[in-house]
C-alpha cells in the first residue's frame, strides 16, 4: 500500500466538510431555525418632558439654545409653545421669563439613570452662564427642570419628578397641558389638563410669545 501523503489527508478532510455543509444547508427548516436562535433585546422607550425657562439676556435664543443641547440626552420629540410670565416669588421690577416644555426620549444611556440626566441639565445650565445658589431665586439665563419622567415617581436627593412645584404653576402646566393634555399626573388621579383648569384664580396668567 502507498504511504498517504498529508496533501491527500487534507484533500480528503476538504471533501468530507464540504459535503456535510451542503446537507445542513439543504435541511428545509434552516433558515428559520437560525434566525429563531438569535436573541433579541428590547428597549421600552422613556419620555421625559423639561420645563425650560430665561428671563436673562436674549430669552428667545436661550431657549432655542438649550433645546439644541437636549439633544444629548437623546431625540427632541416636540417643543410646546413659548409663554412670557411675570417672575413669580420674585422682586418687583424682575425681568418677565419665558417658559417652554420640551419633550426628549432618552437614548438608552439615560433611560434608567435620572440622576446622570438631571446632571446632564446642570451641566448645560452651568455651561450656558447660570450660578445656582443654594437656597436664591436668581434671575437666569437658563432654568431646565424635568417635571416629567414618563409615569413614573422620583424621590432621589436632589431630583423629585413629579417637580414638587409643577401643580401650581401655570406656566409649566400650560405648555405641558400642550403637549400631554391627557397625561395622568403620577401621584395624583388627575391629568395634566385637569390640573391646569384646576388652579385657583390668583395663580398669576402667562401670555403666548410673542405676542400679537
Amino acid at each position: 500500500m502507498l504511504p498517504v501523503s498529508w496533501e491527500d489527508k487534507l484533500m480528503s478532510l476538504t471533501h468530507y466538510y464540504a459535503k456535510q455543509s451542503t446537507k445542513f444547508c439543504q435541511r428545509p427548516d434552516d433558515s428559520h431555525r437560525s434566525v429563531a436562535r438569535i436573541p433579541h433585546t428590547t428597549f421600552a422607550a422613556v419620555i421625559v418632558h423639561i420645563a425650560t425657562g430665561s428671563n436673562l439676556g436674549t430669552r428667545i435664543d436661550h431657549l432655542d439654545q438649550a433645546d439644541a443641547e437636549l439633544g444629548r440626552l437623546g431625540r427632541v420629540l416636540r417643543v410646546s409653545p413659548t409663554y412670557e410670565t411675570a417672575a413669580v416669588g420674585m422682586a418687583h421690577g424682575t425681568p418677565d421669563f419665558l417658559n417652554r416644555v420640551v419633550e426628549v426620549e432618552l437614548d438608552p444611556a439615560w433611560a434608567d439613570n435620572p440622576e446622570g440626566t438631571m446632571q446632564v441639565l446642570l451641566d448645560i445650565e452651568r455651561e450656558m452662564g447660570r450660578t445656582r445658589v443654594a437656597g436664591a431665586v436668581q434671575s437666569r439665563p437658563i432654568d431646565l427642570d424635568i417635571v416629567l419622567w414618563g409615569v413614573r415617581i422620583l424621590d432621589l436627593p436632589g431630583l423629585l419628578v413629579p417637580h414638587p412645584r409643577m401643580l401650581g404653576r401655570r406656566f409649566v402646566l400650560r405648555p405641558l397641558a400642550d403637549l400631554v393634555p391627557d397625561a395622568p399626573v403620577p401621584g395624583t388621579d388627575r391629568s395634566v389638563l385637569d390640573h391646569l383648569r384646576g388652579l385657583p384664580a390668583d395663580v398669576p396668567d402667562i401670555a403666548p410669545w410673542p405676542t400679537a
